[in-house]
């Protein structure tokens, strides 16, 4: 004669809350109360020909998917805040925020899109840039090629193309400043 089927407990097990404790190459282990799990798969956004590579953090609360209620067959679904990790923002942005600060935030309500690298550095390589729009730098600017504008080029309020020069003489002396 078979075994009854413990049915609310095969349910119950597929579907638990845990912790990540550990990382180990594409797989964590997870603390689900008492249980350690071994290492289990977490499901990313992409795994193909276009893969995103994110790892859950170890502390992060996770679900884990145990078909059947076997650990050995689950998958991890990360990203359930909690009081230890809360969620980054409380508005309709979408925002990636990373341990050290840097932030990748879009706002749809604004149709603002900000990139903040926390002390560091960042680098945009192509073969082309276009940028489409009005451009502001705040900061020193340092070409290692040539510069080509189409229109003027304006600095200190003083116009390469249209300014002129006071005391010009001929042969070879100076010229006055601009005007």
């Amino acid at each position: 004669m078979a075994e009854p089927v413990d049915t609310p407990r095969l349910i119950g097990d597929l579907l638990r809350e845990g912790v990540v404790i550990e990382r180990v190459g594409a797989t964590c282990r997870v603390a689900i109360g008492d249980l350690e799990s071994g290492p289990i798969p977490w499901l990313a956004g992409r795994a193909g020909d276009a893969a995103i590579w994110s790892p859950p953090s170890l502390g992060e609360q996770v679900l884990v998917l145990s078909p059947e209620g076997d650990i050995e067959r689950a998958i991890v679904l990360p990203g359930l805040y909690s009081d230890a990790q809360p969620a980054p923002a409380d508005d309709g942005s979408t925002l990636l925020r990373f341990a050290d600060g840097t932030t990748i935030q879009y706002d749809p309500a604004q149709r603002h899109l900000n990139a903040s690298v926390a002390g560091g550095s960042a680098t945009i390589e192509a073969d082309d840039i276009v940028l489409i729009g009005s451009v502001t730098i705040m900061g020193d600017v340092e070409i290692a090629g040539k510069l080509t504008a189409s229109g003027d080029v304006v600095g200190a309020g003083k116009s390469l193309k249209d300014h002129v020069h006071t005391k010009v003489q001929a042969g070879g002396a100076i010229s006055g400043p601009p005007q």
